[in-house]
């Protein structure tokens, strides 16, 4: 037995009438995300080019290197995404209905990538903690091979974190009434309920939440730490340096990753809140009462998640004098850095 998927509500939410909620769900899928993602595709390609041209001398760059594979694997889906949300594509005479296929085919697998993205954040920002924290020995803690054993382990999980939904899902030809016809669309397993809900409570609830809460902690204990030490050379009476002091190189570094981390902070933000909305309100939901609300938030925050793997060449560029030399070296730039 399969469970068809089309299910709607009787009863929407007056918040947004259906009409607002399609031209709002067109700007931010078919064309805000489209923007950003190929604007990312495009970034993120150049700091693959640009880290790998730097060398992975410092262990930090090769968790840099990475999240830009993370962020170009979350932005790749979002052209094709917008493509099944455009009028025209949607009124062609196709074999399938966008509509459904675009979860397994651009949804989940965004979802996927943007997972991993965060939680190489959370390490590059508990690594730079604690280099701020013990700078005398976070050598011997965070080794090369440390470093790459965990992006190994975070590529790995967070592939495997699909599981659950690629085995109770999949694309299978269905009829749509209101079409009169047999599309292929999107059929669940007699177990989906039971088996994806546990595991989107652990993915898309838990694990955020987690995330979140070890980016914004490291980057408080940053933040002070830095300040405890700037107020320490001020008391110092003319000490310039101390045991366990950064060096200049190491500050910068960790500035840049403050910055990423602060970025990913706002940007990452509104999906876990609406996420818990959905638990406080299960109304808010593709088939509840406020589905267009639904709607709506989701297709807006998926646009301001975007953005977060998109703009990290700025703070790059900017603030990593090596970033820019093998930059304008890659590019044959004659800028003096």
């Amino acid at each position: 037995m399969l469970q068809d998927t089309n299910v709607t509500s009787s009863i929407l939410s007056p918040v947004f009438s259906h009409e607002v909620r399609r031209v709002l769900v067109l700007l931010n899928f078919g064309v805000l995300s489209a923007v950003v993602g190929l604007f990312g595709i495009v970034t993120n390609i150049i700091n693959i080019v640009v880290f790998i041209k730097q060398g992975f001398s410092d262990t930090v760059n090769i968790s840099f290197l990475s999240l830009a594979i993370a962020d170009l694997g979350a932005l790749l889906p979002l052209p094709w995404m917008a493509i099944s949300v455009n009028p025209w594509f949607l009124q062609a005479d196709l074999p399938f209905n966008p509509s459904e296929t675009i979860s397994l085919t651009g949804g989940h697998p965004h979802v996927c990538f943007t997972r991993i993205t965060g939680w190489i954040t959370a390490f590059v920002a508990f690594e730079r903690c604690l280099c701020i924290a013990i700078p005398l020995k976070v050598k011997r803690i965070i080794t090369r091979r440390v470093v790459i054993a965990v992006n190994v382990t975070i590529f790995i999980c967070a592939f495997l974190s699909m599981l659950p939904v690629y085995t109770t899902s999949y694309h299978g030809w269905k009829y749509f009434p209101e079409m009169n016809k047999t599309l292929l669309g999107i059929l669940y397993t007699d177990n989906m309920n039971e088996v994806q809900g546990i595991s989107l409570f652990i993915t898309d609830l838990t694990a955020p939440f987690c995330v979140f809460t070890m980016v914004l902690l490291c980057t408080v204990i940053i933040r002070v730490k830095l300040v405890q030490k700037v107020k320490w050379r001020q008391t110092a009476s003319g000490v310039a340096t101390s045991k366990g002091e950064l060096p200049t190189k190491e500050k910068k570094v960790v500035v840049m990753v403050t910055t990423i981390s602060a970025i990913f902070i706002v940007c990452f933000t509104p999906v876990p809140l609406l996420m818990t909305a959905r638990c406080i309100e299960p109304e808010l939901s593709v088939i509840g009462r406020y589905a267009n609300m639904n709607w709506v938030l989701f297709s807006t925050a998926f646009v301001i998640e975007s953005l977060n793997s998109s703009v990290n060449i700025f703070v790059y560029y900017r603030m990593s004098s090596k970033y820019k030399e093998a930059f304008n070296e890659v590019f044959k730039r004659g800028t003096k850095t």
